[in-house]
């Protein structure tokens, strides 16, 4: 079986939920306390990230742990609200179409599509939804008495681990995939390890990082690379 994996952020959707989910909260009023205390805490380390005082890989996975927190005390219905305004205010008007229009020639050749990303994985799982993609990888939130704890289910699905959520995703369904021959689409150095496990990696709109290093191993490069 071949298989095409998705990354989200950036290669499907050219924004960021995390933005999306602070524009919501802000303009309904939620959690703005919380809000508030994770874009101080979060965005002040920024400038020693940046300067390469603080490694970076280490500051965007507790980033996107700690994003489960905009949804800590939630009920499921609350956070399905959520995740549709989500996908009807801004994921459904920024696609980015040629990163669409080659999961669509998947689907059309039969290969098995999956989207893969550290998203939440119910919202994820409704993105793909409305996408006409079936399956979804992403990070499960964990939920007591019905109430999201804020807090995930670990390991966050970023760096390495997209890969391992995968694999165990495949497993769990009892499907052999051909990853010698399969595809992966991303936009980060950190989605490298997704790349390279499969035969047809791609680098869509990549950072510096993955920018270099699709160079360097002969990958293709799809669009144009971001800050160019």
């Amino acid at each position: 079986m071949i298989a095409a994996f998705f990354d989200l952020d950036g290669t499907l959707y050219t924004g960021h939920i995390w933005k999306a989910i602070t524009r919501h909260h802000w303009i309904h009023r939620k959690k703005l306390p919380f809000l508030l205390a994770f874009l101080t805490t979060h965005l002040g380390p920024w400038p020693l990230v940046k300067a390469g005082l603080l490694d970076r890989e280490s500051y965007f996975r507790r980033w996107g742990e700690n994003m489960a927190g905009m949804v800590g005390g939630f009920s499921r219905l609350e956070a399905q609200r959520l995740f549709l305004w989500i996908w009807d205010h801004d994921v459904a008007h920024s696609l980015y179409s040629e990163a669409m229009s080659t999961l669509r020639w998947h689907q059309e050749q039969g290969h098995l599509v999956i989207l893969v990303s550290g998203t939440f994985q119910e919202l994820l799982e409704l993105i793909a939804q409305r996408l006409g993609i079936p399956h979804a990888v992403g990070t499960p939130l964990e939920v007591r008495g019905e109430r999201y704890t804020g807090r995930i289910v670990p390991p966050f699905c970023f760096g390495p681990y997209k890969v391992q959520r995968t694999k165990e995703f495949l497993e769990a369904a009892g499907w052999e995939v051909d990853f010698a021959s399969s595809f992966a689409y991303a936009d980060t150095a950190y989605d490298v390890p997704l790349l390279e496990s499969v035969g047809n990696p791609v680098a869509v709109r990549p950072d510096e990082g993955l920018l270099a290093h699709a160079r360097q191993r002969g990958w293709t490069v799809m669009g144009t690379p971001k800050g160019h």
